[in-house]
């Protein structure tokens, strides 16, 4: 009898596990929506080797959360808001996601932050820069983690006055980007001594940029700053070196594909800041190697940013329990940021991921030793001095 007993407590056992594993498997999952450019000026920094590393995160977590199995969708906005608003809205009205992450564009973005203010849904901002999104356009169901043109701004442009910049020209991509980082870039030169000698204004996607570099040289400045970004940046950088310009360059928004892409001999000497640089330290040469074996390329700080964006947002909806968008943002924000990267930081009231920067300078070719060894560290920027202070805020999440 007892042997009988036995037996049939470990049937049950066998049936209740059984059943359990169905249900984990029937369960409708944990939709998440990744809307990038996968193919346009964009794409080498963020677009498919952010997927991978957001696959590389919930792999990580392990795949399933609050007993729910987690299913990336992944689209292309394009570069335009129309495309990008009507996918999202397909995503959260039709296709069940929960939350959509990277959108590097910042009009795209703004339309779909609103999008998810509406619908509460949860919007992971880990390719826009625009301040406006945690700015007047905050919101309680978002978080940004790319850093936006203030913080960029003054990362860039203090080290540069504190090193002996005094006298600044600009070259800016004519569009909302480029003008917000000359903006924010001026008001940080007048706080700290520099002056703007003067700017200029070049369309998006120019090929040449003689006649600018020719009044940049003119003006007598002793830094050239590029606020613009990607291809832009690239061919001003290369063409500035051809033309042998007598001037500090400081590119405002640079990562290690723009490096990579034109090479050390024309980046060699170019001072800028980022949050992730993958030969830093052991955890960042782990993680990065990791990511290298997918993708055969470093990860840009995009790229790192969408793998710990879509893990904390994870852990939060582990810790709160619930997928519910406005308490899994609140939880995100009480948590700290931590992960096989170490510490990453922590999320503001009105959505601003804070964290510190590294001022960097890029390597000559005969200062670099192996494969991707490109970055001199300088120093270390702490947060405090980066982004924007709480009592100039406008998002109306934050209490004056």
């Amino acid at each position: 009898m007892t042997e009988i007993r036995q037996y049939l407590l470990r049937y049950a056992i066998c049936g209740v596990a059984i059943w359990a594993a169905v249900g984990a498997a029937s369960a409708e999952p944990l939709r998440i929506g990744f809307l990038t450019d996968m193919n346009g000026p964009s794409a080498i920094d963020d677009g498919p080797g952010s997927i991978t590393a957001a696959r590389m995160a919930i792999a990580d977590f392990g795949g399933s959360v609050l007993g729910r199995p987690i299913e990336l969708l992944t689209g292309d906005h394009h570069n335009k808001p129309d495309i990008g608003l009507a996918t999202a809205k397909e995503w959260y009205t039709v296709d069940g996601v929960d939350a959509i992450m990277d959108v590097n564009n910042s009009a795209v973005a703004l339309g779909i932050q609103n999008l998810t203010r509406e619908l509460n849904k949860v919007f992971l901002i880990t390719g826009a820069s625009s301040s406006l999104l945690t700015g007047k356009a905050c919101t309680a169901n978002s978080v940004q983690w790319l850093t936006d043109t203030y913080s960029l701004s003054r990362a860039a442009v203090m080290p540069t006055i504190a090193d002996g910049g005094k006298s600044f020209y600009f070259l800016t991509v004519d569009y909302a980007f480029g003008h917000a980082l000359e903006q924010d870039s001026t008001s940080v030169l007048k706080a700290n001594g520099g002056t703007m000698v003067g700017a200029s204004r070049h369309p998006y996607g120019t090929s040449d940029y003689s006649a600018y570099l020719v009044q940049a040289q003119a003006s007598g400045a002793q830094v050239l700053v590029f606020a613009n970004s990607g291809q832009d940046m690239e061919n001003a950088v290369k063409q500035a070196r051809e033309f042998g310009l007598q001037m500090r360059l400081v590119p405002l928004l640079m990562l290690i594909m723009d490096v990579h892409s034109v090479g050390l001999d024309a980046m060699h000497g170019t001072r800028f800041a980022d949050v992730f640089y993958w030969d830093l330290n052991d955890v960042t040469r782990a993680w990065s190697k990791r990511f290298f074996d997918a993708e055969q390329h470093m990860p840009t700080a995009l790229q790192v940013d969408a793998y710990r964006g879509m893990l904390h947002y994870l852990q939060a909806i582990k810790a709160a329990g619930t997928t519910e968008a406005q308490a899994v943002v609140r939880q995100m924000k009480k948590d700290p940021i931590k992960d096989v990267l170490g510490d990453g930081g922590t999320i503001r009231e009105d959505g601003r991921v804070i964290r510190d920067m590294h001022y960097f300078e890029v390597k000559s070719a005969a200062e670099s030793r192996y494969p991707w060894d490109y970055y001199r560290l300088i120093r270390d920027i702490p947060a405090a001095l980066i982004y924007r202070p709480l009592s100039e805020s406008e998002c109306p999440l934050v209490e004056k």
